[in-house]
């Protein structure tokens, strides 16, 4: 447990900051013990996500919403795994791939060409992942006496790290494209 002048000096976030942002419910309270609060590894990993978000340029209600999605009994590891999706996500869920192509120049046909790889593939990584679930991990679920339930919440957790996998195999993909294109123009 850190005392509120440990957490600062840990976090970066000023004893203000940890204060309001406990106001607004982006962290928990502090355990109080008599007069004094203090701060454990769930407000660390809290705070950090905070700070992140607003270096993501995330405004404070769109942080709210963000942090409001995380159950409160998400432990440190699960916060720490929203801290790992941050670099890709732009928070926004439904994003528009042909009007942001479009936006950069790209012609309207080209923009929904790449949209609908993304879609096609998705569907794809989706179906293959699903049926990995149904014969490889809901048998060996079931064996260990597990309900379905659990498999349910097995599956949500499982979705940032699918998240993580798929972006960071596209951009090993990518670099490894790109290599391949710039080796072959050397020659």
């Amino acid at each position: 447990m850190l005392t509120l002048d440990e957490l600062t000096q840990r976090t970066g976030v000023s004893a203000r900051n940890v204060r309001f942002y406990a106001s607004r419910g982006l962290v928990p309270a502090p355990v109080r013990r008599g007069r004094s609060g203090f701060y454990g590894p769930d407000h660390v990993a809290r705070l950090e996500l905070v700070r992140e978000l607003q270096g993501h340029g995330f405004t404070l209600s769109a942080i709210e919403k963000y942090v409001d999605a995380i159950p409160a009994s998400a432990t440190p590891s699960d916060i720490a795994r929203h801290l790992s999706l941050l670099a890709p996500i732009t928070g926004d869920r439904d994003v528009d791939v042909p009007g942001g192509l479009s936006g950069m120049g790209i012609s309207p046909e080209a923009a929904q060409a790449v949209a609908e790889v993304y879609a096609e593939h998705g569907r794809q990584v989706a179906e293959e992942l699903s049926e990995i679930v149904r014969t490889m991990v809901w048998p060996q679920f079931r064996e260990a006496g597990y309900t379905a339930e659990q498999l349910r919440e097995f599956i949500h957790r499982l979705k940032p790290l699918t998240i993580a996998g798929l972006v960071t195999a596209y951009e090993q993909a990518i670099d490894e494209s790109q290599a391949t294109y710039d080796s072959r123009r050397a020659r």
